[in-house]
């Protein structure tokens, strides 16, 4: 099967790709420093030429919410064309509760990902299909690197069911290669845990910074069960004990 990976260069289309050549997939590895820029459409078809499947992996640094939406929305748009162009299957990768308004009302990059869903299901009939992925384990270190102050760090009080990155890459990567693929897949982490405390026990390994408090960020959504699954069709086998323990 040969894929086009857009965003291979990110944390987590960089994993996916290796997983993907590992299992036997012809891999292009589509980004900025390959000539491919998906915002633009700039070298997007000829990186998309001959594929089976077009996976869409890009991710966007930002807290504002109309930058996340122009980003998430022309990427799609764009895949959307070369990937009909090409005659190839669309699998993107989003986050489970991002379309909810009651989550993303406060969260810039949910609302990108709630736009990046509306797209492709407006371009493609609702043909591409979507893995909505829980919290990853490195956000909450991400959340400290951004607040923290001398000895004091701070982490949004997020109730999440975090994965490792590696395993939705893993089980990204069973869709991707299953011809039968489903039109939404929910891949969740093992165990319900508030990213603020995932946050206070990596400072506590390192030793820095010595306090961490749980802030309230982003509106109740993210604190009363909105980005937690009922149901996920895939559950990870990492736990965050495990996951922390080999960093």
């Amino acid at each position: 099967m040969r894929v086009t990976v857009v965003g291979a260069s990110g944390e987590f289309g960089s994993v996916l790709s290796d997983i993907l050549q590992r299992r036997g997939a012809q891999v292009t590895r589509a980004h900025r420093a390959t000539g491919v820029d998906a915002v633009t459409g700039s070298g997007l078809a000829q990186a998309c030429e001959g594929a089976d499947v077009v996976v869409d992996a890009t991710s966007l640094l930002s807290r504002s919410g109309d930058e996340s939406v122009r980003f998430f929305g022309a990427v799609a748009r764009n895949i959307s064309i070369a990937a009909e162009a090409a005659g190839a299957a669309v699998v993107f990768l989003s986050i489970y509760g991002a379309s909810d308004p009651v989550v993303n009302r406060k969260m810039g990059h949910y609302r990108g990902k709630a736009e990046q869903e509306t797209v492709y299901a407006e371009t493609l009939g609702g043909t591409a299909t979507a893995v909505l992925s829980t919290q990853w384990y490195s956000l909450a270190q991400k959340f400290l690197s951004m607040l923290t102050f001398g000895p004091i760090g701070a982490a949004p009080r997020m109730l999440s069911r975090p994965a490792a990155v590696e395993d939705v890459a893993e089980m990204f990567a069973d869709v991707v290669l299953d011809t039968a693929r489903p039109a939404r897949v929910t891949v969740a982490g093992p165990a319900v845990m508030d990213l603020a405390d995932a946050a206070k026990a990596i400072a506590a390994q390192k030793g820095s910074p010595r306090f961490v408090f749980g802030v309230n960020y982003g509106g109740p959504g993210l604190r009363s069960g909105g980005l937690v699954p009922d149901h996920p069709d895939a559950i990870t086998e990492t736990t965050f004990d495990q996951w922390l323990a080999r960093r």
